[in-house]
């Protein structure tokens, strides 16, 4: 049966060509690997002992929700130089949050973690002082302990290039802005410090030096609970984590399993980008996100009549992404109306049956008679690259037992389609950002 996994993991990092020793790794460093654990894994420092399965699924579909809102907002007729004070995603907790991984910053190092987000662009987390912050898990970072927090000034290139940047004071220090859709939002100083990649005991820590972050000390979270720290940005803009290092090749596993499984993400010469034949083309884009080239959708061999415009890109709509914060797929408004007919013609035999967690559009009962060994194979066909969807990557359990299509129609103006992390599960997963190359091959990712 299709396994019930809500992504959001810990990454625990494990350095595999760096001698711990190292100050500054420009020079040598190669590679290294993130050991990533399940967010509802009790090794989590976001488990949630008291949630149970329908609010697991429940959670899930939030953050889809959440994450669809962002990126409808990005889609929009907005510029760059409106980015700060524009909403952006629904709740810290929510939107952004199927990885969370661990680090440490400053010196002496001070541990934290903070949601893994290939759609953000800029790194931040909560500090002191706090002139309001929310409650979270571990001590809020104090810059004033560090010896190599150092702020940067209105007109430098770090202030130019951090995103979310603003200078109240054009003479003054550079301060940045994020605000949330909820009424979430941060507020703080743009600032450069010494980031340290954690290893797994194996070898020695790995230390980056002068990375653009965000120390935020206005910061409101709507939501209960205790939210991550902050955030780790990964989208393609150059104030993110991915573009400051020198290590352009990313690559993960993520297993289907739920819980206590065990997966990574590599980074540089350790990622993995397999073979030509499982490649697809990176576009570039100019919202800083992982966009990709899809021609079509075919069920049990038959393409579905969804016109490739569809799935282009134009000034303000359209496209395909692959992003790690959305967790289901999904699917723009003409795509999603022709596939949901393909499914439910070649699954006649079948009444479909009401999602009870209301947030699948289509589902079947168990009880009926229906297995995964009857469904129809289902194929987006990426330029270059066919790419079959797995049962594990197709269908969900819901809270009732029912088995339900894990993808769903995006709701937005924007007409854009997600490829998402759950149909990404028992997968390799390469970005060689050099070459703008994607890569997707099944394997064994525990």
């Amino acid at each position: 049966m299709a396994s019930t996994l809500i992504f959001s993991l810990v990454a625990l990092i494990s350095i595999i060509t760096v001698p711990s020793s190292m100050s500054s790794p420009k020079a040598s460093v190669k590679g290294f690997e993130a050991r990533l654990i399940h967010r509802d894994s009790p090794a989590s420092p976001l488990y949630n002992p008291r949630a149970t399965r329908a609010d697991l699924i429940k959670s899930s579909g939030r953050r889809t929700i959440a994450r669809q809102n962002y990126f409808n907002w990005l889609m929009s007729n907005k510029t760059w130089s409106s980015y700060s004070s524009s909403y952006v995603w629904a709740p810290i907790d929510q939107s952004p949050g199927d990885y969370i991984m661990r680090f440490k910053v400053g010196t002496p190092e001070v541990d934290t973690f903070g949601v893994f987000d290939t759609g953000s662009h800029l790194t931040w987390l909560q500090c002191e002082p706090c002139d309001q912050c929310f409650s979270q898990t571990i001590p809020i970072y104090n810059p004033a302990s560090s010896q190599s927090y150092e702020k940067a000034m209105c007109g430098s290139v770090v202030c130019n290039t951090a995103s979310g940047a603003r200078c109240p004071n054009p003479n003054g220090e550079c301060k940045y802005e994020i605000n949330y859709m909820d009424g979430s939002f941060t507020e703080g100083d743009v600032a450069t410090e010494t980031v340290t990649l954690e290893d797994d005991g194996l070898s020695g820590n790995i230390s980056f030096q002068n990375i653009i972050i965000g120390c935020g000390h206005s910061n409101v979270d709507t939501t209960a609970g205790y939210p991550a720290p902050g955030i780790v940005g990964l989208s393609r803009q150059p104030s993110s984590l991915v573009s400051q290092i020198p290590l352009h090749r990313i690559s993960y596993c993520i297993p289907s399993k739920d819980k206590g499984n065990h997966s990574s993400v590599r980074f540089g010469s350790a990622a993995v980008i397999t073979e030509e034949e499982t490649q697809t083309s990176l576009l570039s884009g100019q919202y800083g996100l992982y966009q990709l080239s899809l021609e079509g959708i075919s069920i049990d061999g038959t393409l579905l009549n969804i016109s490739r415009s569809v799935f282009d890109m134009t000034a303000d709509r359209g496209g395909v992404f692959m992003d790690s914060a959305t967790t289901f797929t999904l699917l723009a408004f003409d795509a999603f109306i022709e596939f949901k007919l393909g499914m439910m013609n070649a699954l006649s035999d079948f009444k479909p049956v009401t999602d009870v967690d209301g947030l699948f559009p289509l589902c079947y009962d168990y009880r009926s008679g229906f297995r995964l060994d009857i469904t129809p194979e289902i194929v987006f066909h990426f330029t270059g690259l066919d790419f079959p969807l797995g049962d594990e990557n197709t269908w969900i359990v819901n809270s009732e037992g029912n088995l339900c299509l894990a993808m769903s129609l995006n709701e937005g103006s924007s007409d854009y389609t997600i490829f998402g992390m759950y149909q990404q599960q028992n997968v390799n997963v390469g970005y060689d950002l050099d070459n703008n190359i994607v890569s997707l091959k099944y394997r064994d990712c525990e």
